[in-house]
């Protein structure tokens, strides 16, 4: 007797995190997550049972569910991903959101990985010049593919660079980045699904977590027009070596922008110093 959509669900949820079993579901079948929930009595062939049973299988051996799928959404569109490219979280969303508002005519993302930052800029921005940079040549490739796939026209460029390293005399009115920031010696208390999976470079921010803002703010100046911004995302952990750096390369703080949980997550530097202070911004975005 085939199963049907429903009695798939009920089984699953002994085995799965209800969040797990709609996205491996709709995978499996081909179909969205809206028809399932609106044919909950609909068979599986014995192909898709299958396939199911392969993925139910891959997530309980800790396997994401974005790369069993090979998909993510974030910023309401939905990016390929693999395992040589970070899993968008939601929290880098609000980067999006500052690039967005300040409406800058180039952007520089550098670590760009899946392409979700650039990306989702030039979809809501298409007259901005953008340049996205990653060390990791297959990165680039599924960023690329993201780009072409989900713009109807771009003219994303993607350079291969550690850094700034490939760039010469370019300028431009934002740099924005995600960079590692996890600790070395936290890596192991990760999630093992973060831990064993996700690309640790992506990841490990070195002993103290800063060795990417180090790189960062010592050469970013130089890349930024007058009056430009570095947008940088944080962990709460590290705000005060950020501030230590920031200071010892004389950017001005213009802001620090909470996440929905509470947590300083998204750091605003300017090229110039305020002799009178810095102010923080306290809102959640």
């Amino acid at each position: 007797m085939r199963p049907t959509l429903l009695e798939i669900i009920n089984e699953a949820k002994l085995a799965l995190a209800f969040s797990d079993i709609y996205p491996l579901l709709a995978y499996s079948l081909g179909k969205t997550k809206e028809f399932i929930l609106t044919n909950p009595r609909s068979f599986l062939t014995p192909v898709e049972k299958k396939r199911w049973e392969e993925c139910v299988l891959r997530r309980k051996t800790g396997e994401p569910v974005a790369y069993i799928v090979g998909r993510k959404e974030f910023y309401s569109i939905s990016f390929r991903v693999t395992p040589d490219t970070l899993i968008p979280r939601p929290e880098t969303e609000l980067l999006v959101d500052e690039v967005i508002r300040r409406n800058p005519e180039s952007l520089l993302d550098l670590g760009t990985g899946s392409g979700n930052i650039a990306v989702s800029v030039k979809y809501h921005l298409p007259g901005c010049r953008i340049v996205a940079l990653d060390v990791n040549e297959e990165a680039l490739r599924i960023a690329r593919e993201n780009a072409d796939f989900l713009l109807d026209f771009h003219d994303i460029e993607f350079v291969k660079s550690d850094f700034f390293s490939k760039l010469t005399d370019q300028k431009f009115d934002i740099i924005v980045s995600n960079p590692p920031y996890i600790k070395s010696k936290r890596i192991s208390q990760l999630q093992p699904e973060i831990r064993e999976w996700e690309p640790r470079r992506a990841l490990d921010g070195g002993r103290d977590g800063l060795d990417a803002y180090r790189a960062i703010l010592k050469e970013g100046w130089r890349f930024l027009e007058k009056g430009g911004f570095l947008l940088l995302e944080v962990d709460p952990d590290i705000i005060h070596g950020i501030e230590s750096l920031r200071a010892m390369n004389h950017y001005c703080l213009e802001a620090v922008h909470r996440d929905m949980g509470g947590y300083e997550r998204m750091i605003v530097l300017g090229q110039k110093m305020i002799e009178s202070g810095f102010r923080r911004e306290r809102d959640v975005y």
